[in-house]
């Protein structure tokens, strides 16, 4: 019941920036081709031009290429993403990024505590620049990285698959994308060969190596998957990014706190997993009574302005 939704009825042709017209169709297969085609030529260019001020992996370069490609694309196609209404600026705004991060906070503590005591806990040898610069890079992560995903998947992605698909579909494809996008990583490898003009066509082929060899098969996607789903079924429900801002940036400021400064659990089975909090079954257990628990509190009236019978 897409209609539900009060999403904007587009024409065939919608006019946006640079005098572009656009079927709506064809939107996210141009916002996709904008941005894989943009970091192509982005990443070389920015890897030649930092090395003169900050020298940085070639891997990182393309990495800031997909971003700024992203970025352009949601900027080209601005007029379909109604910031009032994902970010509405009132007085209950910090409210919900506070009740984003309490929800964060929660999950973390059960996520960490149940692996802590099947796994033991053991800090990385680091010292104090280096955990100093960690707990920076996370800080920093969590403020900047959280609200432009929920942005780019929530608010610009799921709210156009919703319109083509319906709200049932749309949301479980927008997870799946978000899930995918995190598999999409630039090789290591590629820092030890010289960087030419076409190289950064060779690193998006090699971005997809992760599935094409079965990753997508592993608790990390599996979790990731439902991670998507909580994140968009809160903003279906709630109507605004502020919860999922509170809620996404403190799991991505607990995720990079814990891999970059504690060590790998040596255990790897099926039912308590190994290394990193995001790929263990335990997590994927708190995600599901989460995404329960979230999906009945804004069920009700006073939260969730579609409270009607065709409401999701």
């Amino acid at each position: 019941m897409k209609d539900q939704w009060h999403l904007p009825r587009h024409p065939w042709f919608r006019p946006i920036s640079l005098s572009l017209t656009i079927k709506p169709g064809f939107v996210l297969p141009v916002f996709f081709l904008i941005v894989f085609l943009g970091a192509m030529a982005l990443g070389p260019v920015l890897y030649w031009g930092l090395s003169w001020i900050a020298p940085i992996p070639f891997h990182r370069a393309m990495d800031r290429g997909l971003l700024l490609s992203a970025l352009a694309a949601v900027g080209l196609f601005g007029a379909r993403i109604p910031l009032g209404q994902l970010w509405p600026w009132t007085g209950e705004a910090w409210k919900q990024v506070l009740l984003g991060l309490f929800i964060a906070a929660v999950s973390a503590q059960a996520m960490i505590g149940f692996k802590a005591a099947v796994d033991g806990f053991a800090l990385a040898p680091c010292d104090g620049k280096a955990v100093a610069y960690r707990i920076l890079l996370a800080v920093v992560a969590a403020i900047f990285a959280a609200p432009i995903e929920e942005t780019v998947f929530r608010g610009f992605l799921q709210r156009e698959l919703i319109e083509r698909l319906g709200w049932c579909a749309g949301w479980i494809v927008a997870a799946a994308i978000f899930m995918l996008a995190h598999f999409v990583k630039i090789p290591v490898e590629l820092d030890a060969q010289p960087v030419a003009g076409w190289s950064g066509v060779t690193a998006i082929g090699a971005a997809w190596k992760a599935l094409v060899e079965g990753d997508l098969l592993s608790g990390k996607a599996l979790n990731l998957f439902l991670l998507g789903l909580i994140l968009g079924g809160v903003y279906l429900r709630s109507g605004s990014l502020w919860v999922n801002a509170g809620l996404h940036g403190g799991l991505i400021l607990v995720q990079l706190l814990y891999s970059g400064l504690v060590l790998p659990a040596p255990r790897h089975d099926f039912i308590f997993g190994g290394g990193d909090i995001v790929s263990s079954p335990i997590t994927s257990l708190v995600f599901i009574l989460l995404g329960l628990w979230l999906w009945l509190f804004y069920r009700h009236p006073s939260i969730l302005p579609e409270t009607g019978e065709n409401a999701p």
